[in-house]
């Protein structure tokens, strides 16, 4: 089971000429189905495809784009119990909160793969496995 990290769903909208290849890449990675993201992801990609030196997308176009995402994938909201895991994560691999969240999800969810350009490609953090899909585009 895959999760899938802010950057493959912000690639997959992107309308800038130098993102086409990663664009290409992040929609043929999109499953109808079957993936993860988590309430944190959405947030995130909110915050880019509103900013206008990045998507510059409208509110409203991404309001839509975020509810097309809450049907194709299923989201996994924010407890206590995520918010514990990702502080032991942050502190077992010395990386940012933000980045040991999206992975205390993962693992909550119970992946095995997270599509990330974030964390290192390769490495495996308490038996999830990174795959950066954007190397070498």
């Amino acid at each position: 089971m895959d999760f899938l990290d802010t950057n493959v769903l912000v690639y997959a909208v992107s309308r800038r000429a130098d993102d086409l290849a990663k664009a290409e890449a992040a929609r043929r990675l999109i499953q109808l189905g079957g993936q993860f993201i988590s309430l944190q992801v959405l947030q995130e990609f909110y915050r880019v495809a509103v900013h206008p030196r990045k998507l510059n997308y409208t509110h409203d176009e991404v309001v839509i784009l975020c509810e097309g995402w809450r049907k194709c994938f299923t989201v996994l909201e924010p407890t206590l119990t995520l918010f514990d895991e990702s502080l032991a994560i942050c502190a077992r691999y010395q990386i940012s909160y933000f980045d040991a969240c999206i992975l205390a999800a993962a693992k909550q969810l119970g992946c095995s793969t997270v599509y990330s350009e974030d964390l290192n490609d390769g490495q495996t953090y308490d038996g999830l496995r990174v795959v950066n899909p954007f190397i070498g585009l």
